[in-house]
């Protein structure tokens, strides 16, 4: 047997086996054999037809795939031996020739192990960026739990206004867009002055039952950039309205969204302390993944497709339960999200893609410094999230275990050790910023943004937009096998979520239910 190797990329090899004609030959006479046993004589019982007659009424392509099937395994086997390669995942075998008595050839288009080359990773100079909390930020979180538990009664006596809850049948037609679904009435549940103005002011002092056709721009500062400019027709029949009453910030509603607030002057108090800690967690997590994008960009870093595809899939299956656990299609998915089958797919890729980079570089600082996990690491982040909780140790250890989380958890006490170190190696000064100014700043950086995006996709030998058609793949194809995994360390998302605005009442209101599964632990042990 011949092997040829051929580098595709730093994590690709091709090796291209060539079976010599003597071994083909037997190959062939078995696989004869194995369809003799279904040909069918008359004269002869199924099964029985000499092989000599036989032969006549087998198709000698059937009796060449039959051979190459039987080959390929073993012989790849032994040219992955023969060759020293590593394979990381499974090959991917090409059939190139078999001649009636000729010599197999085919090729094996081998995954190798992610190769990272670290660039400078210390004395890094790098902003800690902290939000400023102001008494305006603590207004909107009083708001957004007054909108939490706001009661809803039906209207009857007068026309829609701004504020109010309509369920609506409704019909969109938008310019340069085809979207079936859209073309019939769809039941919608709409809050008047929660779109784009010219929507909200044709709902103004509709009725209920009556119908009204209602032509939109959308604003060249829309989110969605896609549609910006963009005109619409929007169809709407109004089927029912109702008024969104906002509950008196009294005692009784402190008591009722806060586990230890009595007053008004104490809610606000605990708010301002929520959103002070959300914003220093906030710093802490974007000053660690611009410290990881900087190693990132500093640094060679390739892997495998396999391994991307790998990750997609894990995303893809995490987006497909979200879409069923909100009663949607995927259809409606992107219709409320504004998003092609490409766009996401590229986003998923991309994150992925950045994810895995993010996991390579930190896996390769800890082999680099010598970076591992003690026990007394994992103890510490047990404790750590029981102290969030507010449980016990003992309580949070029980249930980890009982969740099976541990590993998840020392992969974090890992990940922790290794960003301290980084930061403690690095020139980092703070500053405070105000929200226009973080946004300001993030406008800045969306050209870095972009260009690690691309440097994340070509990691895996693929461009921006191969990566997105990798991600739809993933998405329909089965699972792929790694024969490695991958080191799992990785920051929690592929870059940063503001929490700014919203994190003092999620944290507010969570904060008993958060606790209780892990109290229930500690009271049954």
């Amino acid at each position: 047997m011949q092997v040829t190797t051929e580098q595709i990329n730093p994590c690709k090899i091709a090796l291209t086996v060539t079976v010599e004609p003597e071994i083909v030959s037997v190959a062939k006479e078995k696989a004869y054999a194995k369809f003799a046993k279904n040909v069918q004589i008359p004269g002869f019982r199924k099964g029985k037809v000499p092989l000599t007659m036989a032969r006549n009424y087998i198709d000698p392509a059937k009796v060449a795939q039959e051979a190459a099937e039987q080959l390929s395994e073993p012989s790849y086997k032994q040219a992955v031996t023969e060759s020293g390669v590593e394979p990381f995942a499974q090959a991917e075998l090409e059939f190139i020739s078999m001649e009636p008595e000729g010599p197999f050839v085919f090729k094996a288009y081998v995954p190798l192990r992610p190769v990272v080359t670290l660039g400078p990773y210390k004395s890094l100079d790098l902003e800690k960026r902290r939000l400023i909390v102001s008494d305006k930020d603590v207004d909107d979180q009083i708001e957004e739990l007054r909108a939490r538990y706001a009661e809803y009664p039906e209207v009857a006596d007068r026309g829609a206004q701004t504020g109010d809850v309509a369920l609506a049948d409704l019909m969109a037609f938008i310019e340069g867009q085809e979207s079936p679904e859209m073309a019939v009435p769809r039941t919608t549940v709409i809050e008047i002055g929660k779109n784009i103005a010219d929507f909200d002011n044709g709902l103004v002092e509709m009725a209920v039952g009556e119908t009204k056709t209602i032509d939109a721009l959308y604003p060249e500062d829309f989110a969605d950039e896609s549609m910006r400019g963009k005109r619409a027709t929007f169809t709407v029949t109004i089927k029912e309205l109702r008024e969104k009453k906002l509950p008196e910030m009294n005692e009784e509603f402190v008591t009722k969204v806060h586990p230890t607030a009595k007053t008004p002057e104490e809610l606000k108090v605990a708010l301002s302390e929520a959103l002070d800690k959300a914003a220093e967690q906030m710093a802490d997590s974007e000053l660690e993944f611009r410290l990881v994008g900087a190693i990132a960009r500093n640094s060679q870093i390739n892997f495998p497709e396999v391994l991307l595809r790998a990750e997609m899939q894990v995303d893809a299956q995490q987006l497909d339960e979200q879409i069923k656990k909100s009663n949607l299609t995927v259809d409606q998915y992107l219709q409320q999200t504004g998003k092609t089958r490409d766009q996401v797919g590229q986003e998923m890729a991309l994150a992925a893609a950045q994810r895995i980079r993010n996991s390579l570089v930190l896996a390769e600082v800890a082999r680099a410094e010598g970076i591992t996990v003690e026990d007394a690491d994992v103890d510490a982040r047990i404790a750590d999230e029981a102290e969030r909780r507010k449980t016990s140790v003992a309580a949070m250890r029980a249930l980890l275990e009982k969740n099976e989380q541990m590993t998840q958890i020392k992969d974090q006490a890992l990940t922790r050790k290794i960003l301290s170190h980084l930061k403690d190696v690095s020139n980092v000064t703070e500053r405070t910023l105000t929200s226009e100014e973080a946004e300001a700043l993030e406008a800045e950086e969306e050209a870095e943004a972009k260009a690690d995006q691309e440097n994340a996709a070509a990691a895996a030998g693929l461009s921006v937009a191969q990566a997105g058609e990798a991600a739809v793949e993933a998405v329909e194809g089965e699972g792929i096998e790694l024969a490695t995994a991958a080191e799992p360390l990785a920051l929690e998302a592929s870059a940063p979520k503001r929490r700014g605005k919203k994190a003092g009442v999620a944290e507010v209101a969570a904060e008993a239910e958060i606790a209780a599964e892990a109290a229930s632990e500690e009271s049954a042990g």
